[in-house]
């Protein structure tokens, strides 16, 4: 076992998919909310459980919408992702094609899926759209489920086609034993890997896992006590047990390395001349509040002198937009009711501010 310059650990060679995805190079394609399971941990987001689309954070609506939001990450591949996105599987399958067609066979997609609905001829409209990876998470956890015995005859499928298979499952304390086996059956279908992620809270899972006994390591993480201690433990095993490679992703891995990478392939692409790229990837830049734009912006060019090319308006938010170092001598130089700030945002289509100072 070894630990990765990314926060997480590892027994043999991580994943093509995990190494391309921690290097923020992955375009995170969500084909549908839609799943035939209800897992106590899903941390899926309310409005994600629904029928819907999302390329990263935008919300797609034609394919072009998916290319589109692959060229500004730069990104050299996707892992598609739901619900399970077998329960469209037309969709899905048309969509892994598209990016094959603009980007190449290079363009490596790699697929997650419960195994409910991995039919052989489900997978072969995968195989045949470009699939390069599958991994399984079937309901582990309940193995006494019709639906289980279901996931794990048709995982069997999978090894039917030329491509990497494996699975994905949570480090859920308590659980190590059925892991072992999932780790077991894997290994003996030829298999290349297991991946083991950090179970962590959300708004929609917070209460389940509550009421299951579970609680987080520190007011400040989002991380369960005892899942990364469980992971640990499942890699030393599966290490002298198993042939399998095996990926511990952590909480801090998520958020610490791939969220900023990726942030930093999309930023260069959409920071405009005003703004500044942080260190992690946001953008950094100045604005100006007031209830009427057009006033304000020609106090700032006519009697502030401003360059005009400095400025830009933006209607939907309701202010100007400029350099950092120029609001800071603006809020200093004029009075009354505008209103001065530096600001932070992430690159990404829904441009959520994380951070706001008010100037002087």
């Amino acid at each position: 076992m070894w630990e990765t310059p990314y926060f997480s650990y590892a027994v043999r060679e991580l994943p093509k998919g995990c190494q391309m995805c921690v290097r923020g190079e992955k375009l995170v394609l969500f084909t549908t909310g839609a799943c035939p399971r209800d897992c106590f941990y899903c941390p899926l987001s309310p409005w994600r459980r629904e029928d819907v689309v999302y390329a990263n954070e935008r919300p797609v609506k034609r394919i072009d919408d998916i290319i589109e939001e692959a060229k500004i990450q730069e990104a050299r591949g996707a892992g598609v992702t739901g619900g399970d996105p077998l329960a469209r599987l037309d969709r899905t399958a048309e969509y892994i094609r598209a990016l094959k067609e603009q980007f190449g066979e290079k363009f490596h997609v790699h697929l997650y899926t419960t195994g409910a609905l991995t039919t052989k001829k489900a997978l072969e409209k995968l195989y045949d759209a470009g699939l390069d990876e599958i991994r399984f998470h079937p309901d582990l956890f309940n193995p006494n489920s019709r639906l289980f015995r279901v996931e794990i005859e048709n995982i069997k499928n999978a090894f039917d086609f030329d491509w990497d298979v494996g699975g994905e499952v949570p480090a859920v304390p308590g659980q190590g034993e059925r892991i072992k086996w999932f780790a077991e059956f894997l290994d003996g279908l030829g298999a290349k890997f297991l991946n083991i992620n950090e179970l962590e809270f959300s708004e929609t899972n917070l209460r389940n896992l509550l009421d299951k006994g579970y609680r987080p390591i520190s007011d400040e993480s989002s991380a369960i006590k005892g899942s990364l201690e469980l992971g640990l433990e499942i890699l030393r095993w599966g290490e002298e047990n198993t042939s399998l490679s095996y990926h511990l992703c952590t909480s801090k891995l998520k958020d610490a390395v791939q969220l900023r990478n990726r942030l930093r392939r999309m930023a260069k692409n959409v920071a405009k001349p005003y703004m500044e790229i942080t260190e992690d990837g946001t953008l950094r830049f100045g604005i100006a509040e007031y209830e009427d734009l057009d006033e304000l912006y020609t106090l700032l060019v006519e009697e502030a002198e401003v360059p005009g090319e400095w400025l830009y308006v933006n209607r939907e938010k309701g202010r100007i937009e400029m350099p950092e170092e120029v609001a800071v001598e603006l809020a200093e130089a004029i009075e009354g009711d505008v209103r001065f700030f530096i600001v932070e945002e992430y690159p990404t289509w829904d441009r959520i501010e994380v951070e706001r100072i008010p100037l002087p």
